[in-house]
């Protein structure tokens, strides 16, 4: 809002009445002049949304997946087994996002996730409140669960462990 000037016009009719006219105008029509003129909002650099890799193949019946979303409050990941959401108060450091996702015995599993993050004010200026999404873990991996059943053959993966004297 600009500072206004009140103009207050005073005539005298034909038939002898006073009128009066008020009203009220810009003191500039330049909002540069304005010491009132509002400083835009810098704009915010997007939140950070990334999927820890999942296990695949698996036996198991679900699956938490892992999700950091910076200032998020939900996280949703939607499959063919269904949609599975988590609310709270995220962040990509030290409170990630835990969805257990239910699998379907011996079906595979695409994986969309998807994060909101909320909306904050700071300084008068509104950020966030916006939804991100992937279909990719943090290393660029697709997000895919393979359920297998229990007559399914796993290959073993072999690690360097030491082996016993």
């Amino acid at each position: 809002m600009y500072p206004r000037r009140i103009a207050i016009v005073m005539a005298v009719t034909l038939s002898g009445f006073l009128l009066l006219v008020w009203g009220y105008a810009p003191a500039s029509t330049n909002p540069l002049d304005s010491p009132l003129t509002p400083t835009p909002c810098p704009l915010a650099t997007p939140e950070l949304l990334a999927v820890e890799p999942v296990t695949s193949p698996t036996r198991s019946l679900s699956q938490v997946v892992t999700v950091r979303i910076g200032n998020g409050e939900a996280v949703t990941v939607t499959t063919v087994s269904g949609v599975f959401t988590t609310a709270g108060s995220f962040d990509v450091y030290s409170t990630p996002a835990f969805v257990t996702v239910a699998l379907l015995t011996d079906t595979t599993h695409p994986l969309q996730v998807s994060a909101r993050v909320r909306t904050v004010f700071h300084e008068g200026c509104q950020y966030g409140g916006y939804t991100l999404g992937t279909s990719r873990d943090k290393l660029g991996a697709p997000l895919i669960i393979v359920q297998v059943g229990k007559d399914t053959f796993l290959p073993m993966i072999l690690t360097n462990a030491p082996s016993a004297p």
